[in-house]
């Protein structure tokens, strides 16, 4: 006899049945259990009872049912007791339910739940006498009695004797779907996510709701797991329905035995026949609406197939539920009241899919195959069909097979996957193939409007076909750019390679630099070639004849390129024409030549038909020497094309819709042409340094954008448009903007950056009333601003730093202002009142004043409620004002060069930077520094670099803080179960000194340290790691950077050669003033650095997939410090002289020996008692030390 494995018993997913029925055969199995047992059927429950077995059979044979069922249904009769099988059932039904959790629902059927546990009225009858009732099992009596009273206390059903015993038996099948359900939850195996994307259908499908019909449809690209999904939803819930029917393969089963074959099968499964008339339509529809049903329509391709086989929602019961899977998403506009995208897998579950089956049923690959699966996966993007494939293919091989298979994968893709995908390319018609290759091929990833305009003709409509590729599930459409899954884009490209025409001019579409090297030297292009698109970056020089495109004359598509450098550097010209270029096709729609190397284009070549011309980097001197039909032009860029003369070869690009002519510096006058450019909406003309003045008389009705930034002889600017919104003349020569700027009301940015001669701003400008950016940086000969005489609603951004104004007017109505900058301007008021006019702005958030001359601030400057962003380096106040604590929005404050700073008062609970560097006056800090908040949620950063007047004790009193903040931000992180590596510290500071706090438990001369961890160590309470370093920069007193990073490499490594690798961040800085007038900051001293880091994952992860968590576990653990600039590249220059770590852990509520506090306390007491600092640079801890009592911790 073959017995169940213990593993089929813990796992009720693999069980034989679903139900195991015990019942007293002369009270029920006629009258009661049989409805049940037809019922339960119906339901497609799979119920197990004795009449199933062979006469002969002893009672083991039931023990073994019982085992391979998931749950049992127990019927309490009144002769139930009298049986020794009964009692043997029960018994055994309770041992399975202690040992695996197997399911039970008790029925009490005409018999009381009391009389079964306390073994009262017909079940007490048999016990008084056990000899004469059970003959040879009287020694079981104990356990038997046990077991009805165990069975008789699960809730289960009481049917009394006068209730109609079907309504009874519904409830029951419920009920019973309901445990199995929760029993075996899952009955799709091996792939990973399923869970979440099944509750998301299921959401959809609303199947609590029993007053309506729904139709959900299935979307998604083939082989994205839609079929999975949906059978899975079903195999969950089909119980619930009267009938069900899962149809699979709709696409293929229809080709094979046809439509009406398929609607026949359908309706036999819902009636539960095994034959129906289909003829008999209307009676059947009868049937079906008495029927509550769960249908699901599998992989349809055609409208006529929902027809067909389901017709309209009228025709079914209330309740009802229909699924339909497909690729197109057109098929469910008119079909489906909602539809369910399947996502493709993330990482994690792309990995296990693979591994499954790659590795047997194992989630992570091995060591030896590590590298190599991510590679695999990463192929794969997310695709189960594509991981499944490649990972069954892999099982079992060796090492240097899955190395070939990868590098055959690079060169060609897997066959098996082509198959399936391509798939969905054989269903389109010629119109849709065209265009899915042309985007595959040549225009992925470009913006969709752009690439309609250029596939358009005559006879197709290109954006239409677009959206239809899209509702296949062959392209998306995101932010209006066109994309592909990687597998379909390998797909499409492979086909349009066209290996099996040999001839390379043959092809329609040529990217590879061999082919078309050999068609453009040899001249064996043909008609055929519809586009070539040549890299480059990879290709030495070319030999052409000036007619090497005479035959190719339905090219519509040519561009040459470098991928390497988009701004042509090397200046190389890797064509070279024998006599110049006679020829383009005049079918050209996209032309985009990277360093044309001609003054002219071709003088034959007739432009009628091109949309988009791109020649960056040329030698044109003009487009063409005579007029040409450009009517079709909608986009040309010319830029840094700097022989470039004019435009006249535009004058009837009266479509034109964006003009580049960025650096075109041998351009003086942009002429007539643009005249006639009343659809031009970008016309850049930025380092057009020889531009003098632009055409009057012109008003282009649709330009938005003009940029004239760095024109440095343009020194009149006229209005070219009054419907621009965004104007740059940063750099231009101009000495004023034209007085009448308000006929520009739509201008929504006016950016005047740098020009230095400009001395005088229109008086109209208040009446720019969409203004929401005006920029004024570095105009170093403005010496006032206009009155703002009515309120600028939308003006949010005013930046006037590095001016040489000396006041804001008397008249300034700003109140929505969000971003002020006065940086650079020595102000005549020095208390700084004058600058801020819009003190009481419920607006403000980022504040610049740096080097304002400001000798103090106000104490009305705590009304900037909304402020987030203060800076003030440079200026000369002694102290801030103490109101500035209640700027509670503030989390930056920048007091850099401060120099004669010398206290600071309590600042802003939520600040998360504040930089004091270089304040070389600074004595004291308030104690707290700020103060703590028991919900506080904020990552803080205390920068005092080349604070040399802070004394220890002040020092401390920013550890202190720090370690408080820290206690803080840790407890909420725990309390809100926080998971992930946090890489930035909860709190980091750094101030001048050379050593590292005696609390720190490990320290180390040297950039590194190396210890093995106490047992226990990431125990519960585990939080992170404190962190420590003394940096010298006295070796390299001219280092400056912009930003400078702390960082910490770590490596966990247990007994069993398991590791965990991962970074921390000690702190550091980022220039983060938004003006132009700070500087990076040079040390020239040693400093210190520590932080405070948690790390609930991975670390806590790792340790808790060890099962004997009672056991010592030595782990191993080194710390490498070091230093970073802004481009991530270690710096050499600084040093780490020397290195300090403890771990992190959250204290017991009544241990009050670390800062003599509870966390508790921060909110019982005022915020000067709630403070304790630490006395001295000691620890508690350190004394057990010297007691013989070693603590590798700091608890916060």
């Amino acid at each position: 006899m073959a017995f169940p494995s213990s593993s089929s018993l813990l796992d009720p997913c693999k069980r034989q049945f679903d139900v195991f029925v015990s019942f007293r055969g002369a009270d029920t199995r006629n009258s009661f259990t049989s409805y049940l047992l037809q019922f339960l059927q119906r339901k497609g429950i799979d119920a197990f009872f004795d009449g199933k077995l062979r006469r002969g059979k002893d009672i083991s044979v039931l023990f073994d049912r019982i085992e391979q069922s998931k749950m049992s249904i127990i019927v309490f009769s009144e002769n139930y007791a009298n049986s020794t099988w009964c009692l043997e059932e029960v018994w055994k039904i309770m041992q399975c339910r202690e040992k695996f959790g197997h399911g039970v629902l008790p029925i009490f059927y005409k018999v009381r739940k009391s009389d079964v546990e306390n073994q009262k009225g017909t079940f007490e009858a048999p016990f008084l006498s056990p000899k004469e009732s059970f003959k040879g099992g009287d020694h079981k009596v104990g356990a038997w009695k046990e077991a009805l009273k165990t069975a008789a206390n699960i809730l289960g059903y009481v049917l009394p004797e006068e209730r109609p015993e079907s309504e009874f038996v519904e409830k029951i099948a419920k009920e019973t779907f309901r445990m199995l359900n929760d029993l075996s939850p899952c009955e799709i195996h091996g792939f990973p996510g399923i869970e979440s994307r099944s509750k998301e259908l299921k959401e959809l499908l609303m199947f609590d709701d029993a007053n309506c019909i729904r139709t959900i449809g299935v979307l998604g690209m083939t082989g994205v797991g839609k079929t999975t999904v949906a059978d899975s939803v079903y195999k969950r819930n089909y119980r619930q329905f009267d009938g069900y029917c899962f149809l699979e393969d709709i696409e293929n089963e229809s080709k094979r035995h046809g439509l009406q074959h398929l609607h026949k099968k359908l309706l036999c499964k819902l009636l539960d026949e095994d034959s129906v008339d289909v003829r008999e339509h209307g009676r059947l529809t009868d049937f079906l609406r008495n029927k509550k049903l769960l249908i699901v329509l599998d992989n349809v391709t055609e409208e006529n197939q929902i027809e067909v086989l389901i017709g309209q929602q009228e025709l079914y019961r209330k309740g009802s539920r229909i699924v339909i899977t497909t690729r197109d998403k057109k098929l469910l506009q008119n079909n489906a009241d909602a539809t369910y995208v399947v996502p493709r897998l993330n990482d994690k579950e792309a990995m296990e899919l693979f591994c499954l089956d790659a590795f047997s049923d194992n989630l992570y690959p091995t060591e030896e195959f590590m590298d190599l699966s991510n590679k695999f996966v990463y192929y794969a993007k997310g695709h189960p069909l594509a991981l499944k494939l490649l990972g069954s293919g892999l099982r079992q091989k060796e090492k240097t097979y899955w190395i070939e298979k990868w590098e055959r994968l690079r060169v060609m893709p897997d066959k098996e996957i082509q198959k399936v995908l391509k798939m969905s390319y054989e269903a389109l018609d010629d119109e849709q193939k065209n265009i899915f290759l042309d985007i595959a091929c040549f225009f992925r990833s470009e913006n969709a409007d752009f690439v309609a305009s250029i596939l358009k003709s005559d006879r197709v409509n290109a954006a239409a076909v677009m959206r239809e590729l899209e509702d296949k599930c062959l392209v998306t459409i995101s932010y209006n750019r066109l994309e592909m899954h990687d597998l379909m884009h390998t797909m499409a490209k492979e086909i349009g390679l066209e290996s099996s025409i040999k001839r390379a001019g043959k092809r329609s579409r040529l990217w590879n630099h061999k082919d078309i090297r050999h068609v453009l030297e040899q001249r064996t292009g043909t008609e055929c070639v519809r586009g070539i698109f040549l890299n480059m970056s990879s290709v030495e020089r070319i030999k052409l004849s000036p007619d090497v495109f005479m035959r190719m004359s339905n090219l519509k598509f040519l561009k040459f390129h470098n991928s390497h450098c988009s701004q042509w550097c090397d200046k190389d010209h890797k064509f070279q024409f024998s006599k110049g270029l006679d020829h383009f096709p005049d079918e050209l729609v996209y032309l985009h030549w990277q360093g044309y190397p001609y003054e002219y284009l071709p003088s034959q070549f007739n432009p009628e038909e091109l949309v988009d011309l791109s020649l960056r980097y040329s030698f044109i001197k003009q487009l063409w020497e005579n007029e040409k039909n450009t009517e079709n032009l909608r986009w040309v860029d010319l830029s840094q094309s700097k022989d470039l003369q004019n435009l006249s070869g535009l004058s009837r690009a009266k479509n034109l819709e964006r003009l580049d002519l960025e650096g075109c510096t041998g351009l003086v006058l942009l002429g007539t042409s643009i005249k006639q450019m009343n659809k031009l909406i970008y016309l850049n003309l930025s380092e057009c340094t020889s531009l003098e003045t632009l055409p009057e008389g012109v008003n282009l009705k649709s330009l938005k954008t003009l940029i004239l930034s760095g024109c440095s002889k343009l020194q009149d600017f006229h209005i070219i448009s009054e419907s621009i919104e965004s104007l740059y003349l940063e750099g231009s020569a101009i000495e004023q903007v034209v007085e009448h700027i308000e006929s520009l009301r739509n201008l929504i940015l006016l950016n005047l950056k740098n020009c230095r001669r400009l001395k005088y701003l229109p008086n109209d400008l208040y009446k720019l009333k969409s203004l929401q950016e005006l920029i004024l940086s570095g105009c170093s000969a403005l010496e006032s601003l206009p009155p703002i005489k009515e309120e600028m609603e939308c003006l949010e951004i005013l930046l006037m730093d590095g001016t040489s104004i000396r006041q804001t007017p008397e008249t300034i109505c700003l109140s929505k202002l969000k971003v002020f900058s006065f940086c650079g301007s020595n102000i005549e008021d020095s208390t700084g009142l004058v600058l801020v006019p819009f003190l009481g702005s419920s607006f403000l958030s980022d504040l610049y004043l740096t080097n304002c001359n400001i000798y103090k601030l106000p104490e009305s400057f705590s009304s900037l409620h909304s402020l987030r962003s203060l800076c003030l380096s440079r200026n000369n106040f002694e102290t801030l004002p103490e109101s500035i604590e209640k700027l509670h929005c503030l989390l930056l404050l920048d007091l850099k060069h401060c120099r004669i700073l010398n206290s600071l008062p309590v600042l802003p609970s939520n600040l998360q930077y504040v930089d004091a560097h270089g304040c070389v006056s600074l004595e004291k800090v308030a104690k707290p520094v700020t103060l703590p908040l028991v919900t506080d949620r904020m990552h803080t950063t205390f920068i005092f670099t080349d604070c040399f007047k802070l004394n220890r004790a002040e020092q401390e009193a920013i550890v202190a803080q720090a370690q408080l903040k820290s206690q803080l931000l840790a407890r909420t992180s725990l309390q809100y179960n926080h998971k992930g590596l946090v890489l930035d510290p909860l709190v980091a500071v750094c101030f001048p000194g050379s050593d590292i706090p005696s609390w720190f438990c490990h320290q180390r001369m040297g950039s590194s340290i190396e210890t093995d961890l106490l047992p226990h160590w990431c125990n519960s309470k585990f939080i992170g790691a404190s962190l420590s370093v003394v940096v010298t920069f006295k070796d390299n007193e001219a280092h400056h950077s912009n930003r400078l990073s702390v960082r910490c490499k770590c490596k966990f490594k247990n007994q069993n050669g398991q590791s965990i690798s991962f970074s921390f961040c000690l702190g550091g800085w980022n220039e983060s003033c938004g003006s132009s007038c700070h500087e990076p900051r040079k040390l020239g001293s040693e400093h210190v650095f520590i932080s405070y880091n948690n790390c609930n994952v991975p670390i806590s992860e790792w340790s808790e997939k060890r099962n004997d968590g009672s056991r010592c576990h030595p782990t191993s653990a080194s710390f490498e410090f070091y230093l970073t600039d802004e481009t991530e590249r270690k710096l050499e220059c600084c040093k780490v002289i020397r290195c300090g770590m403890s771990l992190l852990y959250a204290r017991d509520e009544n241990d009050r020996g670390f800062q003599g506090i509870r966390v508790t306390d921060t909110v019982e007491r005022t915020p000067s008692e709630a403070f304790v600092p630490i006395r001295g640079w000691s620890h508690p801890r350190i004394e057990e030390r010297r007691n013989g009592r070693i603590r590798d911790e700091i608890p916060l």
